[in-house]
């Protein structure tokens, strides 16, 4: 909490009733001296609550008169006389009261009234169950108290042995990061294979709450290293996931902003620790559950490190380390106010009695950026997470759907709404403010329902050459002799010879067999005119075996089927070779004659079917060049098989390959369509290279692109 004072009218209609009271700071508050950019605060804690009240130093002057001796009057008069032009109002002083007394760090001199305290008691529960049942996502569940286990556990390192282990730490994360980058292949290969698999799963769950016990230790050690308290740790359910967390508030009354910003990274350093260890004992083992188990500490550490931990537009630790490093306490709530008094005073132009929130000079940008930012993320992660869970049990996940959008949208909506009605400054502008909101909401829907913005398909294809510029084995043979260097050829030039061994054998051996035929022939036309029919069929088959055999022969003899650039993959050791019939020996390659196969997803074919305007490509390797395309053929049925590894997440694409297959086969499938570039330039040197393609369609409102976006990432997901 923070309370600052400033000057406005000095009496109060409700100053009577407390003038008399003696007030002082009860025997558990302690005070703290902390310095945000040059200005000098005071923090006033509550040990018992662990409470904290932010002062700034006309507000602690006044907490200093607060004796046990004077009373709030002769308080207030002595300010009058001491504080010149910064004496507060009455009912200012009125308002530190209050927030001293429900920081619990005030007395009266009254006799206490029980039932009060009861009623405050009771009144916190009720605001602790508020609190769980409007975030649940993440339920904190108060067990134990750690404190006298974390100080044993400090006092186990004597302090001259600390910068020893601080140096040792920074050593090992370095050797962590090289272990890292050496097996970053082993680290990331096996991901998509393990996810997915049962060993995978169980060990993270029982890794997961481990790891961020750990994490938390780590914060709790940094408080006692600090001399601070830690008197809570309990199990929070992040996603339904149960994770250790311990209280350290205590933290926030350190006077140095870099202690407090140790004790928010003190978990993430023992995690990064953790993960380097994990790392170096998983490049040692071999693949088995153990194995696993180091990975999923590895990745845990990561990814929920990145995502969670040191990122400040959460509530997590990256949020109060950037807090105590900018010198801005409530970083978040500060943001809010400052971007609400930027929409009072430049959109509605109040100008007359709006106080601007206290700043210096660099903060508004940090506050304005803070602000904007953390909400998007914010959104970005909720709907990545009820995605997730979604998939998962969509019953559950949509339930998180709706608790999300209210949460998220309605309540703080109707919250802004009712703070805007009573807010007299406002209210003085409504006129403006019905005028804007109609502005806004009616461009809001003009943009997003009626204004036609260009709509496209997007996919990936690869450079590709025409089916006639394959040279196939036409038989089963070996390859004797290439016949031409590779280079420039003509159509019909002769390239390739191969044999097969067997054929000749078998073209000896019939027409052996012919001979035999024959003779036979005329012996029976001598004695039995029956059996010389017979032998007569016989011959014709045979003849006809023999014509196809030399046919077949004939064709050993591989040409070029069109004019270009003659090139054999692997031709140092193709002489020798086995081909199977119809297996690609050769290329001819003429760039003129290049088309692009693309793959377009299940969900886009319809789209590019009905209502394809323009086809644009841009070569990988040359993106600045654009080029208008046709479809020159489509194949009518979906397939998984990829024209080219190129297309994979492996080669640079964007298209998932299921693993452990011979060849490369998508996780959805596919429809494949040949492209025609329209340009006296070829699309690219290099066959087999990536090339980006646009579907372009008629133009239509954004909200109805995004339903279609919505609708088919339902259907994909969950089938309806």
């Amino acid at each position: 909490m923070v309370w600052g004072l400033s000057v406005s009218a000095l009496f109060s209609a409700s100053w009577y009733r407390t003038a008399e009271l003696v007030p002082r700071l009860r025997t558990q508050a302690r005070i703290f001296r902390h310095v945000y950019r040059g200005e000098v605060w005071r923090v006033v804690q509550d040990q018992s609550s662990g409470k904290f009240l932010r002062l700034n130093a006309q507000a602690y002057r006044i907490l200093g008169m607060m004796d046990g001796h004077r009373s709030l009057e002769q308080i207030w008069q002595l300010a009058c006389e001491t504080m010149g032009d910064e004496v507060p109002g009455q009912d200012e002083i009125l308002q530190l009261m209050n927030q001293l007394h429900n920081a619990g760090v005030l007395i009266t001199g009254q006799v206490p009234d029980l039932d009060e305290l009861q009623e405050r008691t009771r009144e916190s529960r009720r605001t602790r169950i508020k609190q769980y049942l409007s975030n649940p996502l993440a339920l904190r569940i108060p067990l134990v108290d750690p404190d006298r286990l974390l100080t044993r556990m400090v006092g186990w390192v004597p302090i001259w042995m600390r910068p020893m282990i601080l140096t040792a730490w920074a050593l090992l994360i370095a050797f962590g990061g090289w272990l890292a980058f050496a097996h970053w292949e082993g680290l990331t290969a096996d991901v998509g294979q393990l996810v997915f698999t049962p060993e995978y799963v169980l060990t993270l769950l029982l890794v997961f709450p481990l790891v961020k016990a750990i994490h938390e230790l780590g914060h709790g050690i940094a408080i006692k290293l600090f001399g601070g308290q830690c008197h809570e740790m309990g199990v929070m359910l992040l996603v339904m996931m149960p994770v250790p967390y311990v209280d350290a508030s205590h933290a926030t009354g350190f006077v140095s902003k870099y202690q407090r910003m140790i004790v928010g990274g003190a978990g993430m350093m023992i995690e990064l620790a953790l993960a380097a260890v994990a790392l170096w004992i998983w490049t040692w083992t071999e693949p088995g559950l153990l194995r696993v188990f180091l990975h999923d500490i590895v990745i845990l550490a990561g990814v929920t490190t990145v995502i969670f931990n040191i990122n400040p537009l959460l509530r997590f630790d990256g949020y109060y380390i950037l807090s105590d490093w900018l010198e801005i306490p409530g970083l978040g709530h500060k943001a809010n106010q400052y971007l609400g008094y930027l929409c009072k005073r430049y959109m509605l132009r109040i100008r007359r009695g709006l106080q601007p929130p206290r700043t210096t000079r660099k903060e508004p940008v940090w506050l304005t950026a803070y602000a904007i930012g953390s909400f998007c993320y914010r959104m970005v992660l909720v709907f990545t997470i009820v995605m997730f869970v979604a998939t998962q049990f969509f019953v559950i996940g949509i339930v998180l759907a709706l608790w999300a959008v209210y949460m998220m949208l309605l309540l703080p909506f109707s919250k802004l709404i009712k703070s805007t009605f009573n807010d007299p400054l406002i209210m003085e502008r409504r006129l403006r403010l019905y005028s804007l909101t109609v502005l806004i909401l009616g461009g809001l829907v003009w943009a997003l329902a009626l204004a036609p913005v260009s709509s496209a398909t997007l996919a990936e294809g690869v450079v590709w050459m025409p089916e006639q510029s394959r040279i196939r084995a036409p038989q089963a043979c070996f390859i004797r002799e290439v016949l031409q260097p590779q280079g420039m050829v003509s159509t019909g030039q002769a390239l390739i010879r191969c044999e097969d061994d067997l054929l000749p054998t078998r073209r000896e051996v019939l027409a052996l067999r012919q001979q035999e035929l024959q003779a036979r022939k005329v012996v029976a036309q001598r004695t039995d005119r029956v059996e010389a029919r017979l032998i007569e069929e016989e011959l014709s088959s045979v003849q006809t075996q023999l014509d196809d055999l030399d046919q077949r022969i004939g064709r050993f003899t591989l040409t070029a089927p069109m004019d270009g650039r003659f090139v054999v993959p692997g031709s140092s050791d193709l002489v020798g070779r086995w081909f199977q019939r119809g297996e690609v020996v050769a290329h001819i390659i003429d760039p003129d004659r290049y088309t692009v196969m693309s793959g377009v997803p299940q969900m886009g074919i319809d789209r590019v079917r009905a209502d394809n305007q323009r086809v644009r490509l841009r070569p990988v390797d040359d993106i600045e060049r654009e080029m208008d395309a046709h479809v020159l053929r489509a194949v009518p049925a979906a397939t998984k098989r990829l024209p080219s590894m190129a297309l994979a997440l492996q080669g640079g694409g964007n298209i998932g390959i299921e693993p452990g297959q011979q060849e490369p086969m998508a996780l959805e499938p596919l429809f494949l369509l040949e492209l025609k570039a329209e340009s006296d330039r070829p699309i690219s040197m290099t066959l087999g290279g990536r090339v980006f393609v646009r579907f372009e369609h008629t133009p239509e409102p954004l909200a109805m692109q995004w339903y279609r976006v919505l609708r088919d990432l339902f259907i994909r997901k969950f089938g309806v």
